[in-house]
């Protein structure tokens, strides 16, 4: 019983966030200005989630602060890129971080992809990290998939592809489909078939 009622509480959730629909809305096809939205302390905020476990990413969206940090990640991306340069987080608080910067215009989210990469390969954060910033499992999260012909997302692949330290087989072996556009097409017909059904 308390599991379906996290579970209806999580279904009503995601459709009320704005940006999860097909259709843009009013606030999205015009961004905020600094002076209309009024952040929350970052700092303050993933301090909080040190230790945040979900058995799926949408869970976060059960979570009213990161809900308003997802649907403004363009405020707060300087505030994660600095967090993680810092170096003092936990799994938990990086996962959190990809996650809210979904929506994130694709040269920024780049930027942030780099900086786990460069984590990575000084060892601080897992490669299952790095695989859920290319690919996200969160919301059909897309970014670098459905812009594989942006040159700095090809940089990005190319270097991990390069990457001498990836040791997992299926996600070096997906890489040449992710820049060939091919994971972008398989998976808008993957979903577009699942919203019909």
């Amino acid at each position: 019983m308390k599991y379906l009622l996290i579970l209806s509480t999580l279904i009503a959730s995601i459709f009320s966030i704005q940006g999860c629909s097909d259709k843009p809305s009013a606030k999205q096809q015009s961004p905020l200005s600094a002076t209309d939205y009024h952040k929350i302390d970052f700092i303050k905020f993933i301090s909080e989630r040190k230790n945040d476990t979900v058995d799926f990413y949408e869970g976060f969206l059960l979570d009213k602060e990161f809900v308003s940090v997802f649907e403004h990640g363009e405020f707060y991306k300087n505030d994660v890129n600095e967090f993680l340069n810092a170096g003092h987080f936990t799994y938990p608080q990086v996962a959190v971080c990809i996650c809210a910067m979904q929506k994130l215009n694709v040269h920024d989210y780049v930027k942030l992809c780099n900086i786990i990469l460069a984590l990575y390969d000084d060892n601080k954060v897992p490669e299952g990290l790095l695989q859920d910033a290319i690919s996200p499992d969160f919301l059909h999260g897309l970014i670098i998939i459905d812009n594989y012909k942006e040159a700095d997302v090809v940089a990005l692949l190319k270097n991990i592809e390069n990457d001498k330290k990836i040791t997992n087989k299926d996600f070096r072996a997906g890489l040449p489909d992710i820049l060939s556009g091919k994971s972008s097409r398989e998976l808008k017909k993957f979903y577009d078939g699942n919203q019909s059904g």
